[in-house]
């Protein structure tokens, strides 16, 4: 749980500074591809051909689902709405987590769902505003996002836990972000928009950070902690990042928000992640 939790903090930067400083000056699917390619970078050292091709091609087609085109999706709904709103619309994330690993294991636990639905009311109590259709657009985003997102997470944990290969953590994400960087790379070519660099040197070390930082380390704790938890606790602690990311955006970067439903939802939230704690030792 130490990884998810680590992770969680890295990430909650990662909201805010796409959407302060990156998402208005350069286009998301430029933004995806060099995102993906830094963290492809960061573990080629790492590539090893010499394990069993059919569990190859399953890390990059994992990769490319819950790296590649979660980031498309993603990124491309800061074009339509602002960070408190994107990090709002992620509160389904738990729900999909739980749901598709059940269907795996064609089973529903009533307790399991309670504790998902939690987590999700913690979440939306910390950010109830209005909406028009920006928004629509956006959450849908979001939601499929979301989907590719929780997909990735639960096909990585069952891979792990089911196969026999033993293989390096390391090189399990070099294959993962070369599906990632291949997918983003497919969606820039085929995009409207042209290739763009970033033009100074504070949105090249953005790039980096997010490459090497929230992708690279934030990916590998993130999958390496969800092989370690029970699906209950990994689904919950997916909305952990809801009320960091919107303290960070409050703290660094002069955000708005009401301290009370904040502090209520995050109260939720953390409720939630204890009581699947304690219900999965049981």
């Amino acid at each position: 749980m130490y990884y998810l939790f680590i992770t969680t903090i890295l990430w909650s930067f990662s909201f805010s500074l796409i959407g302060n400083f990156i998402a208005v000056e350069m286009n998301s699917w430029t933004l995806a591809f060099l995102r993906s390619l830094v963290a492809c970078i960061f573990f080629a050292p790492w590539i090893n051909f010499k394990i069993p091709f059919d569990y190859v091609i399953k890390m990059i087609i994992i990769g490319a689902l819950q790296i590649g085109i979660m980031y498309l999706l993603y990124l491309n709904s800061f074009n339509y709405a602002s960070v408190q709103k994107i990090l709002l619309f992620t509160i389904t994330t738990p729900f999909y987590v739980f749901v598709i690993s059940q269907l795996f294991k064609g089973e529903f636990k009533l307790t399991s769902i309670s504790i998902i639905i939690i987590s999700i009311i913690g979440g939306f109590i910390i950010r109830m505003t209005s909406f028009d259709i920006a928004d629509l657009t956006a959450l849908l985003l979001v939601q499929a996002a979301n989907i590719c997102f929780a997909s990735g997470q639960v096909f990585y944990r069952r891979l792990k836990r089911y196969n026999k290969n033993n293989v390096n953590i390391n090189t399990d994400f070099a294959f993962f972000f070369i599906g990632a960087t291949f997918i983003t790379l497919l969606g820039l070519i085929a995009s409207p928009y042209n290739y763009s660099n970033p033009k100074t040197i504070e949105q090249w070390l953005l790039i980096l950070w997010l490459g090497g930082g929230a992708s690279g380390v934030g990916y590998y704790l993130w999958n390496y902690g969800s092989t370690k938890v029970k699906v209950e606790t990994l689904a919950t602690m997916n909305n952990l990042v809801i009320p960091l990311g919107l303290f960070v955006d409050i703290i660094f970067f002069s955000g708005n928000h009401d301290f009370q439903t904040l502090i209520i939802g995050t109260l939720i939230i953390i409720s939630s992640i204890a009581a699947s704690l304690k219900y999965t030792s049981n």
